[in-house]
């Protein structure tokens, strides 16, 4: 990150989506993502959707964003 980010408090928001085998536990990604994104301090939502997919969007400091 950037000092000129880190000084303005520079937020990133980013959307994702997730495709392949992670489908068959769909579920249990969601809550592993809500358990990571509470750990880093970040905010956002997921879902399912109904191509088998899970999508979603995360927002926060950049460095937490990307550890996500």
């Amino acid at each position: 990150m950037s000092a000129l980010a880190k000084a303005s408090g520079a937020l990133k928001s980013v959307d994702y989506e997730v495709f392949g085998r992670v489908q068959v536990f769909r579920c249990f990604s969601n809550q592993y993502t809500e358990e990571e994104a509470r750990k880093l301090g970040v905010v956002g939502w997921v879902k399912n959707t109904s191509q088998g997919t899970v999508t979603g969007q995360v927002q926060g400091p950049e460095d937490k964003v990307n550890a996500m």
